[in-house]
């Protein structure tokens, strides 16, 4: 059996998977559901590893949005807060928490957020349980090149990279590609039939 660390950058996979699906394939799922979640997270895994710990990166959702004079409520708000406190609970998980930046308004006058810090709290654990050598294998939910530093210090400490991939969403980089071990292809209608 070799033990696996998941690493998942949430707001990526998100935006980059989930979103894309509603949008392009024509395949709501609802993202917010945690078991929705961990089934994709799931089907990645193979039957002879097991689950050390499921690491996912996001930031605490913005509350109030600020338009001007106007404040608006953010209906999301409640969903992702609830969302966060039951994948929190969860066995085997472990919720690390960005921050939230307001980088200005956009040419419709709707606010700029972006998620700061999360690359650096995902590089640090890998390096963690790297040089700690806790697992055999590390799997990266994220298509973000920033990780490829990580990915090296993993393979030089002796793991295995695992890079998931969506052929029917989108290509992994070609940069992320040289530094894993492994490429793991899914079809994200074969993981919501």
């Amino acid at each position: 059996m070799k033990k696996i660390a998941i690493f998942v950058d949430w707001d990526n996979i998100r935006k980059g998977v989930f979103e894309y699906a509603s949008r392009f394939l024509d395949l709501f799922v609802d993202y917010n559901k945690p078991e929705n979640f961990l089934q994709f997270l799931n089907a990645f895994v193979e039957s002879d590893e097991e689950i050390y710990r499921i690491f996912v990166y996001l930031s605490k959702p913005v509350q109030r949005l600020h338009f001007g004079n106007n404040i608006v409520e953010n209906r999301a708000y409640e969903r992702t807060k609830q969302f966060i406190e039951t994948i929190a609970s969860q066995p085997h998980i472990a919720v690390r928490k960005g921050k939230i930046k307001f980088r200005g308004y956009n040419k419709d006058g709707e606010p700029i957020l972006i998620q700061k810090q999360v690359d650096m709290l995902i590089g640090l654990d890998i390096a963690h349980v790297s040089y700690t050598r806790l697992v055999d294998r590390v799997l990266i939910f994220s298509f973000d090149t920033d990780m490829i530093p990580a990915m090296k210090v993993a393979r030089i400490n002796g793991l295995q990279v695992v890079l998931p991939s969506l052929p029917d969403i989108n290509r992994i980089p070609k940069d992320m590609v040289y530094h894993a071990d492994l490429i793991r292809e899914r079809k994200f209608k074969e993981i919501f039939r």
